[in-house]
């Protein structure tokens, strides 16, 4: 009978996060769901219960290397292994407080570029680092996805901090397959597009459906498929890729593509 793999995941208590880990659950992962919001996590936590599967909640946040190495630590003790780590957390300016402004970087605030590069890319870090070393430990190989963002592939304007920040979790990712190749452990990074969730009613149709060239509005559950695959145990052999999952939007050329 195959073992029951264990995941963790940050940012379990948002949007992605929590579908990715209600996905995974329902393959039969067991799930260490982490947020840095208590209310969320156990949301997420008590729907895969409720759908017979097994998940614990951690709180920590990911920006300081101290509480997630914990979490992570303690999410391998708790379930007795650590077989995949998802870095779900992130977030552009919004996740530096009620007073944040998207602004060009001339203008924008230390606090904000601060906070913006702690939560997306050193989280990233700081996450990584701990579940390959449980991993190396383990000596049985394991998986590591990192979302990024397409905004890390082409930049945008008002948020450069988020798209440097994402861009750098894409070397990460090349960088850290290297590494730990030959501990058999892969490392993937997942970029999304634009992904809004159906009851974002202050978003226009052009932003949902206009953002793509299928013109379909991307979903959690398209993220959490993709991510899903990559962590099965059909994925043997991809690593230091980024897989983008936009509609074809980075195909875009300005001035050169007619509407």
């Amino acid at each position: 009978m195959n073992k029951e793999r264990v995941a963790f995941i940050t940012g379990g208590g948002g949007y992605l996060g929590g579908e990715t880990a209600i996905t995974l659950a329902k393959e039969g992962v067991a799930v260490g769901v982490c947020d840095i919001k208590k209310e969320n996590v156990e949301k997420i936590v008590e729907k895969i219960i409720s759908l017979g599967g097994r998940a614990k909640a951690y709180v920590a946040d990911v920006s300081d290397s101290k509480e997630i190495t914990e979490a992570i630590e303690q999410c391998a003790k708790d379930f007795g292994r650590l077989d995949i780590m998802i870095h779900s957390a992130g977030g552009s300016t919004r996740i530096a407080g009620p007073n944040a402004k998207w602004v060009h970087l001339v203008e924008q605030e230390d606090y904000v570029i601060d906070k913006v590069l702690k939560v997306n890319l050193y989280g990233a870090f700081w996450a990584s680092r701990a579940a390959a070393r449980i991993m190396i430990e383990q000596g049985e190989g394991g998986k590591i996805i990192n979302l990024a963002s397409t905004v890390g592939v082409n930049g945008m304007c008002c948020s450069t901090d988020y798209g440097a920040a994402k861009g750098g979790i894409m070397s990460l990712t090349k960088g850290l397959a290297k590494e730990l190749g030959p501990h058999n452990i892969q490392v993937v990074c997942v970029a999304p597009g634009c992904v809004a969730r159906p009851a974002d009613t202050f978003l226009s149709d052009k932003y949902k459906y206009g953002t793509n060239f299928l013109n379909q509005m991307c979903t959690a559950t398209d993220i959490s498929d993709l991510i899903a695959f990559l962590v099965s145990e059909k994925n043997r052999f991809i690593t230091g890729q980024t897989y983008i999952i936009d509609g074809g939007r980075t195909l875009a050329l300005k001035g050169t593509d007619g509407e």
